[in-house]
């Protein structure tokens, strides 16, 4: 067994025979200490004197009577921390029983103080992931912005491309069709529409409410305008 105990706040220690509470200690015999540790073992359950006997004398015969007196040591042992509580109770004719809700082999507690410090170390690496996963939010951050100038220089070259395209447009255009230019509040709107087509007026007002430099492509009558290509260039005049 050899197991060391935590009794309420006492210590004891098998491998030395010692119970102990702060600066006070009380050394037991080799007898008693196999007593109280068979004992421990089997809080709450009674324990044959012959049971005892055998664990704490060995291959030694000894009476009851000895048996009586190393557990009135015992008594007394505990006694000099627990003045106003008996734990060791005496079942007549039948052997001893110890009494006790607050009994913890000090193993236990070993498992319990290894299980608070893993507890801490796992505290410990989340913390230091969450100060990592913060230092690297400012990277995210660069790529984000990298990201919005990227696109804005993509958009400054499709913007640079569209402006140098050619300014003659009419010769690009089929025979069936012809070109009609609308100036309103200094913006030119070109409106390509088929030749057997007259542009109605609702659509040359509509134009000129836009301010905007654009093509239109009017296919039918019904159809009121389909803006086909973006800003070319500010054509003034």
């Amino acid at each position: 067994m050899r197991n060391d105990f935590k009794i309420k706040n006492i210590n004891f220690c098998c491998k030395r025979g010692t119970l102990s509470q702060g600066n006070k200690q009380q050394v037991l015999s080799f007898t008693e200490t196999k007593l109280l540790e068979l004992l421990l073992n089997e809080v709450n359950e009674i324990v044959l004197k012959e049971t005892l006997k055998e664990f704490a004398w060995q291959h030694t015969v000894v009476t009851d009577s000895s048996l009586t007196k190393s557990i009135a040591k015992l008594r007394k042992a505990l006694a000099f921390f627990l003045e106003d509580e008996e734990l060791i109770i005496t079942i007549p004719r039948v052997g001893y029983k110890l009494v006790s809700n607050d009994v913890t082999p000090v193993a236990e507690i070993n498992k319990l103080t290894d299980l608070e410090e893993c507890l801490a170390t796992e505290d410990s690496l989340i913390q230091a992931t969450e100060s990592t996963s913060e230092q690297q939010s400012p990277m995210s951050l660069r790529n984000k912005i990298l990201f919005v100038l990227s696109v804005l220089l993509i958009g400054g070259s499709l913007f640079n491309f569209l402006r140098i395209l050619p300014s003659d447009n009419e010769r690009y255009i089929d025979d069936s069709y012809h070109l009609t230019e609308l100036s309103s509040n200094g913006f030119t709107h070109k409106v390509i529409t088929p030749k057997s087509m007259e542009l109605p007026q609702e659509i040359s007002y509509l134009l000129s409410q836009q301010n905007v430099t654009a093509f239109s492509w009017s296919i039918k009558y019904q159809t009121i305008l389909i803006f086909l290509i973006l800003i070319l260039k500010n054509l003034k005049g």
